[in-house]
Formats: C-alpha cells, sequence, structure tokens
C-alpha cells in the first residue's frame, strides 16, 4: 500500500506558517525478480534477474497545491538490481528520475533528470511500456546516442533519459504536445546540447504520437576538445484499441554524425526499425506480442546488418500490484548484425556478430 507522509502535519508540528498548505509526499516502488534462462550463441545459463519484467526501483512522488490550480511537484526514483541490492544507472540515487516542477489544470514545467519527449512516444505505443524481453527499447533508444559512454556518465542512456534538462506539456482535448531543451555537458564544444519534442493524439481507441530530437555528439564519443555535430533521431507511431486486442505499429529513426570519428566496419551510419505489437487482455491476465525489424547502415562495401527481434509475455494478476509472468525473447542477427536481446534493465549480448541472442524467464513483480 502506498505510504502517503503528510508535510502539512510536519510543518504544523514545526510551527511553520506555511503550514496551511496541502501537500503529500508518496513513497512507491517496484521489486521484480525472475529465473532466466539465456544463451548469446556460443553457450547457455541460468540465472536470477531482477528487471527481466519490470525494472527494481524505490521513488518519492510530491505535490503541494499552492491554490488556483497551480501545484508544486517533484519525483525522485532510484533504480536498483533487487537480487543484488546495487544501484543502478551508473549508482546515481536517483538515476532513473530527478526532477521537481510546476504545473497547472492543463500544463507542466520541470527540469532535472527525465524522460525525452521521444521516450515517451515510444512508451505510449509499447505492449510492455518499456518492460519485458523484446521491448521498444530494442529501437536503441539509450544506447546507440553515446556509443562510448559508461553506466554514470553525463551521455549515459542519452536520449531515452536527460540530464540537466527542461521540460514542458501542455494538453489540449485529445492532444498533448512536449517539449525538452537540455544545455548540455561542456560549454567549450556545446556537447550533448539537446532539444526535441512530440505530439499525441489519444481519442478513444485511437492515439497517435510524433517525436523528433536534435542533439549534439556526446563529449566520450569525439576526441578531446573537438567541436560536437549535430545528430537526429525521430519516430512516428499509433496504435488502435480493437477491444479484444491493442494492435500498435511505428517507425524510429537515429542519424548519427559521422564527423570527429574513426570508421570502421562496424560503425553505424543510421539506425532505423519498425515494429508491429499487441496487447491481449484475458481474465485476470494479458498477452504481450511484438516483432520488431532492425536495420543498421554500415560503411560503403559493407552488408547492412539486419536483425528481428521477437518478444512475447504472458502476466497473470494475483491481485492488483502482484503478477506472476513468463517472458521470453529472441534476436536473430544477420551477419553484419550484433543486436543486443533487452529487458527493462537486463539484457544478453549476441557472443559474436551473427549470433542470436535468446532469454526465457519466470517471474514475479510486486508494486508498492
Amino acid at each position: 500500500m502506498n505510504k502517503l507522509i503528510s508535510s502539512t502535519a510536519v510543518l504544523a508540528l514545526l510551527g511553520s506558517p506555511l503550514a496551511y498548505a496541502q501537500s503529500s509526499v508518496t513513497i512507491y516502488g517496484v521489486l521484480d525478480a525472475s529465473l532466466t534462462w539465456v544463451d548469446n550463441g556460443a553457450g547457455s545459463t541460468m540465472r536470477l534477474d531482477s528487471g527481466a519484467g519490470w525494472a527494481s526501483r524505490l521513488g518519492f512522488r510530491g505535490t503541494e497545491d499552492l491554490g488556483g490550480g497551480l501545484k508544486a511537484n517533484f519525483v525522485l526514483e532510484q533504480g536498483f538490481d533487487g537480487s543484488t541490492g546495487v544501484l543502478q544507472q551508473g549508482g546515481a540515487a536517483f538515476g532513473r528520475a530527478s526532477w521537481v516542477g510546476l504545473s497547472g489544470t492543463n500544463w507542466e514545467v520541470r527540469a532535472g533528470r527525465q524522460l525525452s519527449p521521444v521516450a515517451l512516444s515510444l512508451l505510449a505505443v509499447d505492449p510492455g511500456v518499456g518492460n519485458y524481453w523484446g521491448n521498444l527499447q530494442q529501437t536503441g533508444i539509450g544506447s546507440l546516442q553515446s556509443p562510448a559512454s559508461v553506466a554514470g556518465d553525463p551521455g549515459h542512456q542519452s536520449t531515452a533519459r536527460i540530464n540537466n534538462s527542461i521540460f514542458g506539456s501542455w494538453k489540449g482535448g485529445p492532444v498533448t504536445a512536449r517539449f525538452m531543451v537540455a544545455p548540455g555537458e561542456a560549454a567549450s564544444s556545446d556537447a550533448g546540447n539537446f532539444h526535441g519534442g512530440s505530439l499525441t493524439y489519444a481519442d478513444g481507441p485511437w492515439l497517435g504520437t510524433a517525436g523528433y530530437a536534435r542533439f549534439r555528439q556526446y563529449a566520450k564519443d569525439i576526441p578531446t576538445g573537438a567541436a560536437a555535430a549535430w545528430q537526429s533521431e525521430w519516430t512516428a507511431a499509433g496504435s488502435y484499441n480493437f477491444g479484444p486486442v491493442r494492435l500498435a505499429t511505428g517507425y524510429y529513426a537515429f542519424n548519427p554524425s559521422e564527423k570527429n570519428k574513426v570508421l570502421a566496419a562496424t560503425s553505424l551510419l543510421k539506425s532505423e526499425s519498425a515494429w508491429v505489437g499487441a496487447t491481449i487482455p484475458l481474465t485476470q491476465s494479458q498477452i504481450l506480442l511484438q516483432v520488431i525489424r532492425n536495420k543498421t547502415e554500415r560503411m560503403p562495401g559493407i552488408a547492412d546488418g539486419q536483425a528481428t527481434i521477437y518478444g512475447a509475455t504472458y502476466e497473470y494478476f494475483l491481485s492488483k500490484r502482484t503478477a506472476l509472468y513468463v517472458s521470453g525473447g529472441l534476436v536473430k542477427n544477420n551477419s553484419t548484425s550484433n543486436t543486443v536481446l533487452v529487458g527493462s534493465t537486463v539484457a544478453v549480448a549476441p557472443a559474436a556478430m551473427g549470433a542470436n541472442a535468446k532469454a526465457l524467464s519466470f517471474g514475479v513483480r510486486h508494486s508498492f
């Protein structure tokens, strides 16, 4: 059960003149664990995973009613490996989200580390909403954009989560508009400078969304002192809920810059993904299905990488907060592709170019 801590009561005890404000903080989280069989094309093993289903997390969400429809809001959310207790996102205390902002009846502005508009567009049409094997993280968002980064770097997980960002949203009827800007990592080279936006239309069974972002190369991907070049990504996707099944389809492309890079046979010149997914609700359960086709353009004379990703999940709800699941995924790579199979926060990397990656998880998830 969510724990509500009344800030109003605390302020009253302290004798604060601001004690009249309506304020609350919610503590929430997810614990996910699964027994997983994985095969990277060179051998197989069994392991205990946390994040094959949903990412394990602990969060704090707060809001204060300032009157006249104006509210102050914040979120602090950390990710961790439930099987070891170790923090994820490079060990950041609140690596999943850390922002504060203001909101009104149909608008919101916030600043900090948060999901980008393009990432939110992908989540809106993903049957697993970024969870389970074969979700739309398979497009490469959050991993291809800064290939040299490691956990803890400013460019890590860009452009899914953006550091030092200002985010704004406005909702009018069925349309939601979002925009984000971020000043980047280094004033001298503008590395990591980011701006992007999205539009989403949701009305009854229909949902359509499109997003675009333009951003400079990240510092670790270019020589020291070099000027960072612009890169871009965009997506267009939609879904329709027929009742017995919700179908979704879409396209995502990432156009990196070749400037400041030493090109090799494995260099990425462009990445494209197209997919179709389905959500099938059943009595006290649901089935999630997705097929994704990835193409990675290589240097002239090198065959493009091609990969097909399959994901299938069955969730059985023991209650509103607890579910059992079986989730499986397969990546079939051609000889110039090494696409990684990803769950929510775990992955199976192919042993070599052309190797296939597979996983099957039997798990339990509890939300509080």
